[in-house]
């Protein structure tokens, strides 16, 4: 049996197979969000195939193979955001919620296939509002909000940036000055735009952490 399996069915006989009916209703504290969710911090999938999450009082509830599962808010321990972008597709973005002695739920905003998508991320979004608001409500300051890389991947980062731009805009700059060639001047102009969506996209996943009624603008896709 396959890893994801295992953590699947062990989901399912957690919560007893409570179904996967979960349908909001209006006026009821139940509120349906269909993004998709996997288990675990790491791991590629080529296609995503579990969709739902939501909140329902004071449960946190997601579906899996085996049916919906909850977990109390009380168990939450952290939120973590990030963003990524894909080239003529736009941002999409990444929830991982962490909780007590259990491996995080991570909650991203694109489709099965990985792109970005606008009409996922409004929900998205519209999740995330919910989920901060209430545990803020609810949980009040014992809950770690948090953004970006890990302070090491930063860091390394930043030295590949610099790496890229040397080689992509300095490099053809001194080649153009050298030979006269006016080809490098589009090598220049594509390497700028590469760069500085690089550089985009560091800015926004720096390592930081954030007060959950102040959601930073750029990591809600």
């Amino acid at each position: 049996m396959s890893a994801q399996a295992s953590c699947g069915a062990a989901e399912g006989a957690e919560m007893g197979g409570q179904g996967a009916k979960a349908e909001a209703k209006a006026g009821s504290e139940r509120r349906r969000y269909e993004l998709f969710v996997r288990r675990g911090t790491s791991g590629f999938v080529l296609k995503q195939s579990v969709e739902g999450v939501g909140l329902d009082g004071d449960l946190l509830f997601w579906s899996t193979p085996q049916g919906e599962v909850a977990r109390p808010l009380s168990e939450i321990s952290g939120v973590h955001l990030s963003t990524g972008h894909i080239p003529r597709h736009g941002d999409f973005g990444a929830c991982s919620i962490a909780f007590v002695g259990a491996p995080p739920l991570i909650v991203s905003s694109n489709t099965a296939y990985g792109y970005a998508d606008e009409a996922r991320n409004r929900i998205y979004r519209a999740f995330l509002e919910d989920l901060h608001a209430t545990l803020a409500a609810r949980m009040p300051g014992k809950v770690r909000y948090s953004s970006g890389v890990s302070e090491a991947r930063f860091a390394f980062i930043q030295v590949m940036l610099i790496v890229m731009g040397l080689l992509m805009v300095a490099l053809p700059v001194v080649l153009l000055a050298m030979t006269g060639e006016l080809s490098m001047l589009w090598v220049i102009f594509v390497g700028v735009g590469f760069v500085w969506g690089y550089f985009g996209w560091v800015q926004k996943n720096a390592p930081r952490t954030y007060e959950p009624d102040r959601i930073p603008p750029e990591l809600m896709p």
